[in-house]
């Protein structure tokens, strides 16, 4: 018996180690050149750095619902928030992470959003049956159950973003998450004086 299971064993521990090899490289890759960003400036810096590692860290303002593919940081200010997306290696984002702080390494993306983008969501949007993975996901909560109604004024708002930029497309950026870690909540010790 021991001779039938041996051959299995090595199999397994083979395979264990080629997967993990594979995230190692990707790791190594993306800590090689990493660049540091922060919520408050992550607009204005990510076109400099598309396609290429970044760490960024913030707290978990959102998670969706629909799979936990998507999360979505702030730092102080609930209007500037970092959408982030799971890599590879990420099966997804637990919602139990909302409100924690957290570090994330990963590869700044870019979508671009144009007219033929936005025809294509439309048709999506007006098909029977939706496809939640259509559009663009700005991290409001309770976006995944938004009505059809309400995705087509994001459309027609978009475009008109498109026609008032100038350029024939919109650039909107996210990190592809590699790894992440949690970052443990720090508590104030009181000190009180003795009069």
């Amino acid at each position: 018996m021991i001779k039938k299971l041996l051959p299995l064993l090595f199999i397994g521990l083979m395979l264990t180690f080629a997967c993990n090899q594979g995230s190692k490289e990707t790791t190594e890759e993306a800590t090689a050149d990493t660049v540091l960003l922060t919520v408050a400036t992550f607009d204005t810096a990510a076109p400099y750095y598309v396609d290429q590692p970044v760490w960024i860290e913030g707290t978990v303002y959102h998670t969706c619902k629909h799979g936990g593919k998507r999360m979505f940081l702030v730092d102080g200010n609930d209007s500037l928030m970092v959408e982030v997306t799971t890599g590879p290696e990420i099966v997804m984002f637990d919602e139990a992470l909302v409100g924690s702080r957290v570090s994330i390494l990963g590869f700044l993306k870019e979508e671009r959003i144009d007219e033929k983008y936005l025809n294509e969501w439309e048709a999506e949007v007006m098909a029977p049956e939706e496809n939640h993975d259509a559009g663009l996901h700005e991290g409001t909560k309770g976006h995944e159950d938004q009505p059809k109604e309400a995705k087509l004024e994001q459309i027609n708002a978009l475009r008109d973003q498109l026609k008032d930029s100038g350029s024939d497309h919109l650039s909107f950026f996210s990190i592809e998450a590699v790894s992440y870690e949690e970052i443990p909540m720090v508590e104030e010790e009181v000190i009180v004086e003795e009069e």
